[in-house]
């Protein structure tokens, strides 16, 4: 007897057909996501990758209903096990989110309470979902903190998220996340601000929750290693719609749609030596308050004709199935390898120019010969914290840390989170003092400045930070922001003279004059990060210290930034301190680079040589932990 044929098991996740919009001030309707359908299965892992502003985060906030401000579901279906999710009521969407659907945001700071505890924080969520009595509660709670690696995790559950790196508060969202062990994970970059050993812990952990309870997970992310080293499956975002969607191997190594191309060429690679240049995608993405006609990526793409300006795609299996794509010229696409897709005629004309400006670098290095232009010998940072009994305990940031930085120089700093990579920049900016040791400039000794030397110092180093949200004042004009610090050491007191030097800089960094009048929320995220760059280069600095400018952007936004550092560099001979977790990046921009580890520098040398043939153990675990975008070079990660 013919056995009965086995039914496909039904998808934890089923949505269809998702839109959501968005109205704005103006009067005009911001179509963030439009008609987008996928499905999940327990136990299965999907990549969500795409450009700020692509729609990513949109959907994630959609599949429960937690759209900030006016955003409102138009259209589709979201499906968690049959139970309709658009139609809920309030109390069903309750027992989902936290308990049934995890989610993990992206920005740490401002999703954590400042004023509760984590330990507080974390039996809100289990208490929320039934998680035992308050003895079971705190166990659990030290439990979480401990396998998402926060360093004596009992005597950590008392502070306060002001009191953990970045990544630390990164690594305490991601706990209380999978505090009620959910069915789905909602993980919306959550290894941003993670270094690349950290990154590999969390990852491991989110593997074996997926591997051992079937928990399944959507990874939004512009980290390409991490998704070829995590998820089973890749769905790209552009412009609010799926443009490519399909098994991970094949969209990562054959990709059909010109925008994956163009994402996959934009990634740095460590094997890559210093000086490489990264390749961004030209042009900037689609309006979404504009009506869609024809393909929303072609005044981008290479391969576009005119059919593509008129007939919107439609997302369809190509010859190998399971490997969907919105695009005429997928097979065109396929034959392209490593490269970013650009307008033919001028392909021959960028090649040569890149060609030159790695000339350029190569022969710009410095020497490293005289007195350096910043140099530090000595640095000690404390910091005094509390512990579980009340009595302060001293925390050392920065312990007997020397370098020195030349005139036209890149110096990259690395290390884990914690590792007093970002205290060491502040010293040097005086944002922090100095406990002992001593910093100078161009000779000079500047450790402890008088008021007037401290003014004329800051005009000399400038930060760049880390979060283009946050370091921007939200009811300031972009034209006063970037004018404020002229204003402030005296540099063009008259207005219009400052509108005009406000003008150059704007251009300098690649924006239109124009964006003088807007405020910081018109912009994209890569938009916010060149004018914290223009308004650090107003004072015409003679030292650029970068924490993590480009950690919060995706590939293609990083590599326009990274790119931008370089030729200011080259033209301003500007001295940069370049502060990251991303090695590869890293050692593309840097000509030297120095580890830190536990607050001290433990090696230090030219950036091909410390990533190719590193000394100490602590750097050579920091680069085996950096994942490959390439899947076939790249291993699942093992359960931990």
């Amino acid at each position: 007897m013919t056995p009965p044929p086995t039914r496909p098991t039904p998808p934890l996740l089923d949505v269809r057909g998702l839109s959501v919009d968005f109205p704005a001030p103006d009067g005009r309707t911001v179509h963030a996501v439009r008609d987008v359908s996928f499905t999940l299965r327990r136990g299965e892992t999907l990549a969500v990758v795409g450009e700020s502003g692509s729609g990513k985060s949109t959907t994630a906030l959609a599949l429960t209903r937690m759209l900030p401000g006016t955003g409102r579901i138009t259209a589709g279906s979201v499906r968690l096990d049959g139970t309709e999710l658009t139609t809920a009521g309030e109390r069903e969407l309750r027992a989902v989110r936290g308990a049934r659907i995890g989610m993990v945001f992206q920005d740490p700071m401002t999703s954590l309470n400042p004023v509760l505890s984590v330990r507080a924080q974390l039996d809100d969520v289990l208490r929320a979902h039934g998680g035992g009595n308050r003895a079971a509660r705190r166990a659990r709670a030290e439990e979480l903190l401990g396998l998402v690696g926060i360093p004596d995790p009992r005597r950590r559950l008392d502070d306060h998220p002001h009191q953990f790196s970045g990544g630390q508060r990164q690594r305490v969202l991601i706990a209380m996340a999978l505090a009620n062990e959910p069915d789905v994970l909602l993980a919306d970059e959550p290894t941003t601000a993670l270094d690349a050993t950290v990154q590999k812990q969390i990852l491991s952990l989110v593997t074996r929750l997926n591997e051992e309870s079937g928990t399944a997970l959507v990874l939004i992310t512009h980290n390409m290693g991490v998704v070829a080293r995590t998820c089973e499956r890749v769905l790209v975002m552009y412009g609010g719609s799926v443009v490519e969607d399909g098994p991970t191997d094949r969209v990562l190594t054959r990709p059909r749609h010109p925008y994956t191309g163009g994402l996959l060429a934009a990634v740095p690679r460590l094997s890559a030596p210093s000086g490489t240049r990264l390749t961004g995608i030209p042009g900037a993405p689609p309006d979404l308050s504009l009506p869609l006609v024809g393909c929303a990526f072609a005044p981008r793409c290479a391969f576009a004709d005119t059919e593509c300006g008129v007939a919107v795609p439609v997302l369809e299996a190509g010859p190998e199935g399971g490997h969907l794509v919105a695009c005429r010229h997928p097979d065109e696409v396929s034959g392209v390898s490593g490269d970013v897709p650009r307008k033919r005629d001028g392909l021959a004309v960028l090649a040569r120019r890149e060609a030159e400006l790695d000339v350029e670098l190569e022969a710009d290095l410095p020497q490293g010969v005289g007195a350096p232009l910043l140099a530090a010998t000595g640095l000690r940072k404390e910091f005094r914290g509390r512990g579980r009994s009340g009595r302060r305990q001293p925390v050392v940031a920065v312990d007997d840390v020397s370098l020195r930085l030349d005139a036209g120089e890149t110096l990259g700093v690395v290390g884990e989170s914690g590792s007093g990579k970002s205290t060491l920049a502040r010293m040097l900016a005086h944002a922090h003092p100095a406990d002992a040791g001593t910093i100078t400039l161009r000779g000079g000794n500047v450790t402890r400045p008088s008021r007037a030397g401290l003014r004329a110092l800051r005009r000399e180093v400038q930060l760049v930070f880390q979060d283009p949200y946050a370091s921007l004042n939200p009811r300031m004009t972009v034209g006063d922001i970037i004018g404020e610090p002229l204003l402030v050491h005296g540099l063009q007191p008259e207005r219009t003279a400052r509108r005009a030097r406000v003008a150059e800089l704007l251009e300098l960094v690649g924006l239109d004059a124009a964006a003088a009048d807007r405020l910081p929320r018109a912009f994209s995220g890569g938009q916010r990060q060149r004018v914290g760059i223009a308004r650090a280069l107003a004072p015409e600095p003679s030292v650029l210290i970068c924490d993590e400018p480009v950690s919060a952007l995706d590939v293609s936004v990083q590599a326009q930034i990274v790119n931008l550092l370089s030729d200011l560099q080259r033209d301003l001979g500007l001295a940069l301190l370049f502060i990251a977790h991303d090695l590869a990046v890293v050692r593309q921009v840097s000509h030297r680079v120095a580890v830190m580890h536990q607050g001290r520098i433990v090696e230090t040398g030219p950036a091909d040589e410390v990533c190719e043939r590193p000394q100490d153990p602590y750097t050579q675990a920091l680069l085996a932990a950096v994942p490959d975008p390439v899947p076939a070079a790249a291993q699942r990660v093992p359960a931990a």
